[in-house]
């Protein structure tokens, strides 16, 4: 049986090394062309939002989700139920 020697297995290491750093280098694809930022109603960027442990709250402004409309152009989604009224209250959206 053959034994490597520390500096064999270190050169081995250090040739896979190379090797993976310079193919995943290779694979990168180049970054694509900026998204336009998206605004709130009031004209306010917004985008993700982190949490900022030093400010201790999350920072940045949610972009609302783009508003669904039945077929006669009423506002739909989540429907709840109503104590006060007694019944359920919203408009489901249509499964598409």
């Amino acid at each position: 049986m053959m034994r490597l020697s520390l500096s064999g297995l270190a050169a081995a290491a250090a040739l896979y090394g190379a090797s993976f750093a310079i193919s995943s280098a290779i694979a990168q694809t180049p970054p694509a062309a900026a998204p336009t930022q998206q605004l709130t109603s009031d004209g306010k960027p917004c985008g993700p939002v982190a949490y900022s442990a030093a400010e201790q709250k999350y920072v940045g402004i949610p972009c609302n989700a783009p508003s669904q409309q039945t077929s006669d152009g009423k506002p739909c989604g989540a429907v709840a139920y109503s104590v006060a009224e007694q019944k359920y209250v919203g408009i489901p959206c249509p499964t598409k």
